[in-house]
C-alpha cells in the first residue's frame, strides 16, 4: 500500500548520567562552579534531515532541551541512541507504535544490537545511514520497507549535504544554562587506533575519510548566519591524523574567528606548525585519550600497542600542546586488569602536576567492543544487559582488585580533587602564563 510522507520527527532521547547514580548528581552540584556538563546536539539527525526531501516537514526534538508532545501526529518517527540512551529510546518508540506511528532507529547501539532494537521499532539502520535513508523513504512510501537496512560500502563524505542546523531549537539552546552547549561539526570519520573498549573503528572504520574543506567551512558559516552563539565541537574522533588535510582546514578556519574543541591523539604534539595553526584557528581545547599511566594496562589496548609506546612521553606531549595555548583535557579509564585503588591516586596526581583538565571514567564494556565480548565470554559481566548503567561512572563487571562500590566512589573522589576551586585556579593561572607568551588568535 502506497503512503505519502508529510511529517517526520527525528528524536534524540534524554538520559542523564546523573539519573542512574545520585552520587554523580551530588558531585556535579558540589562542583557546579568548576565543572559544567557538556551537550552537543546530535549531528547524525541534522544530517538525516538534510537527506530528507524538502517537501517532507522535519521536526527535530532533542529531549535534553525540550519535552516530547506525544499528542502531535507524525507519519514517521526516527530515533538515534547511544547505549546509555537506548532504554529511553525504546520507551519513546513503544509509545509511538501504540499510536500506530511507525518508528525507525539508527546509531551505534542499534547497529551492534539490531535484533534487540527490532523488538521496539519497525526498521533498523546498521552503520552510516546517509545512503540508506533515501532508500528507506522510497520503500516506505511504496509500502515495501525492510526490517534491516545495511551499507555494503563506506559513505563518501564528499557527498555530504549541509546539515539542517536551522532545525535546532535555538531558544532552548540559548536559554538553558545547565549545560555547556556546543554546535557539532564534522570534518573526518574514522580512527586508526581501534582501542579495545571503543566501538568507533568498528562503526566508522580505521581509515580516515575526509570532507572537502570548503564543505566544513560552509557548515560553520551557516551556523554563524543563524546567530548561534556557541562553541563549535568537532565530533571527529581524531581530527588531526591527516596532517596535510587538517593544516589546509585550519588555515581556512582562521578568518572565521571561531572557538572550538576537538579530539586528538598524542601525535599532535609532534608538529609545531600544526599546533600554531590550531591555536590561531580558535582551538581552545583538545581531548587526548591517555587512557592509563600504567604500561600493563595499556598493553594490548591496540593491536600494534600504539598507545603503550606513547606513555613515557605523556608529560612532554602535555607541555608542548599547552605551551601553544591549547588546553589539554586528558581522558583516563580505570578498571583495566591490573588497576587497583592506587590507580585513582596516580591519575589525580598526574592531572594536578601537569595542570590539565581530566575526564575520568570507569572501564565500560560497551556492546560492540572487544572488551564486551571478552568479559561476556569470561563471565565477568555483572548483568546480561546493563544499558542504563553505561554512563562510564558505573562498574558493570567483576574486577580482581577493585570492588564495584569502591570504583564508583573513587571516580567521584578524583573529580572532586581535580576540580576543587584551588586546583582549578592553579590550572587557570598556568594557562594564563602560557597565553601571555603567544600572539593574539585569528591573525590573518
Amino acid at each position: 500500500m502506497k503512503r505519502k510522507l508529510k511529517k517526520i520527527a527525528l528524536i534524540n532521547p534524554r538520559k542523564n548520567l546523573q539519573e542512574q547514580n545520585p552520587m554523580i548528581h551530588k558531585m556535579f552540584e558540589r562542583n557546579k562552579n568548576t565543572i559544567k556538563q557538556w551537550h552537543a546536539h546530535p549531528l547524525s539527525l541534522l544530517i538525516i534531515a538534510a537527506n530528507t526531501p524538502h517537501e517532507i516537514e522535519v521536526t527535530l526534538i532533542d529531549e535534553y532541551f525540550e519535552d516530547i508532545d506525544f499528542d502531535l501526529h507524525f507519519d514517521l518517527v526516527g530515533l538515534t541512541a547511544m547505549t546509555h540512551q537506548v532504554n529511553r529510546a525504546y520507551e519513546i518508540a513503544d509509545i509511538y507504535r501504540q499510536k500506530k506511528i511507525p518508528v525507525v532507529m539508527g546509531g551505534i547501539h542499534a547497529t551492534v544490537m539490531p535484533n534487540e532494537a527490532l523488538n521496539h521499532v519497525d526498521s533498523v539502520f546498521l552503520g552510516e545511514s546517509e545512503l540508506l535513508w533515501p532508500e528507506f523513504l522510497n520503500d516506505f512510501e511504496q509500502g515495501i520497507e525492510k526490517r534491516i537496512y545495511e551499507n555494503s560500502v563506506r559513505y563518501d563524505l564528499a557527498s555530504n549535504k549541509l546539515p539542517r542546523y536551522e532545525l535546532l531549537n535555538q531558544a532552548a539552546f540559548k536559554e538553558d544554562g545547565s549545560y555547556l552547549k556546543f554546535v557539532p561539526v564534522q570534518a573526518t570519520r574514522g580512527c586508526p587506533h581501534d582501542c579495545s573498549f571503543c566501538v568507533v573503528s568498528k562503526f566508522y572504520g580505521k581509515k580516515i575519510r575526509k570532507r572537502p574543506v570548503g564543505q566544513v567551512v560552509a557548515d560553520i558559516q551557516f551556523i554563524q548566519s543563524l546567530g548561534l552563539d556557541s562553541l563549535i565541537m568537532f565530533t571527529d574522533d581524531n581530527l588531526f591524523v591527516d596532517r596535510k588535510y587538517v593544516k589546509e582546514l585550519l588555515k581556512a578556519l582562521i578568518p572565521l574567528k571561531i572557538k572550538y574543541v576537538a579530539q586528538s591523539d598524542v601525535n599532535m604534539a609532534n608538529d609545531s606548525e600544526l599546533l600554531q595553526l590550531a591555536y590561531l584557528s580558535g582551538c581552545m581545547m583538545v581531548l587526548v585519550g591517555f587512557e592509563s599511566l600504567e604500561t600493563s594496562s595499556l598493553n594490548n589496548i591496540n593491536d600494534n600497542n600504539w598507545k603503550l609506546k606513547q606513555v613515557d612521553n605523556y608529560r612532554n606531549v602535555i607541555k608542548t600542546i599547552q605551551s601553544n595555548g591549547i588546553v589539554v583535557l586528558g581522558a583516563f579509564v580505570v578498571g583495566f586488569e591490573n588497576d587497583n585503588l592506587d590507580t585513582f591516586v596516580d591519575i589525580r596526581d598526574f592531572v594536578l602536576e601537569n595542570h590539565i583538565l581530566g575526564q575520568f571514567t570507569i572501564l565500560t564494556p560497551l556492546p560492540g567492543s572487544r572488551v564486551f565480548e571478552e568479559f561476556k565470554n569470561r563471565g565477568k559481566l555483572l548483568n546480561e544487559t546493563f544499558w542504563d548503567n553505561c554512563s562510564l561512572f558505573h562498574m558493570n563487571f567483576r574486577h580482581n582488585n577493585i570492588k564495584k562500590e569502591e570504583a564508583e566512589s573513587k571516580i567521584i573522589w578524583v573529580f572532586d580533587e581535580a576540580y576543587s576551586e584551588t586546583n582549578v585556579l592553579n590550572r587557570n593561572m598556568h594557562m594564563m602564563r602560557n597565553y601571555k607568551k603567544l600572539p593574539p588568535r585569528w591573525i590573518h
